[in-house]
């Protein structure tokens, strides 16, 4: 898939005049826009981001020298390079690889959708040598797919003992494109184990301008000590961040198939994609999902061509998206975006695989689509809780093992949450439970999690991950089930090995989802920050809708709501979204977000909150700092 990524990007010309004069026939013409204005809801181009004001004076050191570097990826090795979502606000997924830029190997970092921010582990690679690091030089090239030069900037960070320090670096100029930045360490710091080193891309005009990302190249990465010293990296470092991590607005797939030869690009209200083979129409079928991987400051959405001799009823030219809003009913994550089948019929009509001949795409802005892939929802969910301390154990097939519970793990085990288990084996893990004496539950003192006669789980299976709700284990475990808890052990019918256990609540993917725009505020604990909402803003919040909310603290953030004076909320002016005696977090907490329903704010904010809004904010037991908020609906 990265490969198709990159050869698509490398033919972004050439593919977007073949792939709209493909899209633009008769059946197309009389049902293409004349503008991106046409309706209130599509997404507008941004205005473009001034270039920085006050940028340093060019001369003959800033532009990179042949120099030795500490990494310079001429070994094709890059398994220590990750992307980090944390360290800089608005930051995402991107593809890493190895390329040929400017007559040598460098960095390859294509976004997602979302700025870039490639981390280090500086500890990993310099080993007791970290601590010595002064001042770290980095080439950074900027290339955009239509071939012009466009600004971009960010920041290079070290994170040292949890505290981060940003310094700036631009590529403004095309005359010094790449370009050399560097970044000193702050007096009285230094790095240590756990520490990091990070090249964000906060600011692209190419963005800004036309839709697209601009792809960066970094290289001739060279760590110094205080006399000017290179250090030398162990580039054969590969960090477990570095892997894919699944995106919480997201399904998550199984029994996937890639629909071959699917990419294509176009200027707004284009369309392009390809003729379908029969094997391929055969996937779309009742309960399928399909992903597309695409970049575009728009979400991508589907058009059919059906076949003349077996007419469609609906038609033989379809948009997969309501033609007055423009708004896509689906789920949109970091350059991907997600249709369920059912959720495509209000607009192909039903059974329409078989009416199809060819499938596009089309967005309201520029677009490119990189790839497309049929599966299953697979039933599993991204899990945001906390890991049960001390639970890895392994055992021959129908041998048990697991750890007796604090009450602090019992207590986590309440309708609504997750139970995860990450495991090794030929076959699924189950849960056991040993009972309390003193306090016994009425479905008895050692129960199994299964069904007895198929052994069969109820639980969804991943890769190497078993899921269960709550409920799933009500019918084997009883109401209530986890007051009566003492021992909680795994079990399985072959071999198994488990790594770990985790309970919390399911972070839910959403469709529709609209960005706060402007919420981005920090503050140290018990402090509040956030922002005035607009009309529109204000009526997100309904019945059924999420909010996701991207943080960085020590502990989770909640919500406080200050409500309208001339329509005075019935629960009072000024409401904290939390527990105010255990400030325990009633949303599901997950790595780097925090997710709320509508309705678990209700018992703090009173039924119909949204109408009583006029500023949102947040606030945390600590130092904390979000990033952005989103709210969406869910299924």
């Amino acid at each position: 898939m990265k490969a198709k990524k990159l050869l698509a990007l490398l033919l972004a010309a050439t593919m977007t005049f073949a792939m709209v004069a493909c899209g633009g026939g008769d059946d197309a013409e009389t049902n293409t826009p004349v503008d991106n204005n046409q309706t209130d809801d599509a997404a507008p181009t941004e205005e473009p981001t001034a270039e920085p004001t006050e940028a340093p004076v060019e001369d003959d050191n800033s532009t990179p020298a042949s120099t030795e570097a500490s990494i310079d990826f001429e070994d094709g090795l890059f398994g220590f390079a990750y992307c980090d979502t944390k360290i800089a606000g608005g930051t995402g997924p991107a593809e890493l690889s190895v390329a040929d830029y400017n007559g040598s190997k460098a960095l390859q970092v294509v976004p997602g959708g979302k700025f870039p921010c490639v981390a280090l582990p500086v500890d990993q690679l310099l080993g007791d040598k970290a601590g010595d690091v002064a001042t770290v030089d980095v080439t950074i090239g900027a290339v955009s797919a239509d071939g012009n030069f466009y600004a971009v900037s960010g920041n290079l960070y070290s994170v040292i003992g949890g505290n981060k320090n940003g310094q700036a670096w631009s590529v403004y100029l095309e005359t010094a494109n790449p370009k050399v930045a560097t970044y000193t360490v702050p007096d009285g710091t230094s790095f240590a184990e756990g520490d990091v080193f990070a090249i964000s891309m906060e600011v692209d005009n190419c963005k800004s301008e036309t839709g697209n990302m601009t792809t960066l190249y970094i290289d001739d990465i060279t760590f110094k000590d205080a006399s000017g010293n290179v250090i030398a990296a162990d580039t054969s470092v590969v960090v477990e961040a570095a892997g894919d991590t699944a995106d919480p607005n997201l399904l998550v797939l199984k029994d996937v198939v890639e629909i071959d030869g699917f990419a294509a690009s176009g200027d707004g209200w284009a369309q392009g994609g390809i003729s379908l083979t029969e094997e391929q129409k055969a996937l779309f079928v009742p309960g399928s999902v399909i992903e597309i991987d695409y970049n575009s400051a728009a979400p991508v959405w589907m058009v059919a061509v059906c076949n003349e001799d077996n007419p469609n009823p609906m038609g033989g030219w379809l948009r997969g998206v309501n033609q007055d809003t423009f708004k896509v009913n689906a789920y949109v994550g970091d350059g991907k975006v997600q249709y369920r089948y059912e959720d495509l019929v209000e607009f192909f009509g039903e059974d329409f695989g078989q009416y199809l001949d060819t499938l596009q795409c089309e967005s309201s802005e520029k677009w490119e689509v990189f790839g497309m892939r049929v599966g299953m929802d697979s039933g599993m969910v991204t899990v945001g809780g906390t890991e049960l301390e001390g639970f890895a154990c392994k055992g021959d097939g129908w041998a048990q093992a697991g750890i007796d519970l604090t009450e602090e793990q019992k207590a986590l085990f309440v309708p609504g949450s997750v139970i995860e288990i990450e495991y090794s084996g030929d076959t699924p893990v189950w849960l056991v439970a040993i009972c309390k004496e003193e306090n016994p539950n009425p479905m008895g003192g050692w129960l199994r999690g299964v069904n007895q006669e198929t052994f069969e789980v109820d639980g969804a299976v991943g890769d190497g991950v078993v899921q269960y709700t709550y409920e799933q284990l009500v019918p084997y475990f009883g109401e209530d089930f986890g007051q009566y808890l003492d021992t909680l052990q795994c079990e399985a019918a072959n071999a198994w090995e488990v790594f770990s256990v985790k309970v919390g609540k399911p972070i839910v993917p959403a469709k529709n989802v609209t960005e706060i725009e402007g919420f981005a505020a920090s503050g140290d604990g018990w402090a509040q920050g956030g922002i005035d909402l607009t009309e529109e803003q204000k009526a997100l919040f309904v019945p059924g809708c999420v909010i996701n909310i991207e943080y960085n603290s020590a502990s989770p953030v909640w919500l406080v709501a200050i409500c309208k004076e001339e329509n005075p909320n019935p629960m009072g002016g000024w409401l904290r979204g939390v527990n105010q005696e255990t400030f325990v977090v009633d949303g599901a907490v997950g790595d780097g977000v925090v997710q709320y329903t509508y309705e678990q704010l209700v018992p703090y904010f009173g039924d119909d909150f949204g109408q009583f809004l006029d500023t949102l904010q947040c606030e945390s037991s600590e130092s904390w700092e979000v990033y952005g908020m989103s709210v969406g609906m869910a299924d």
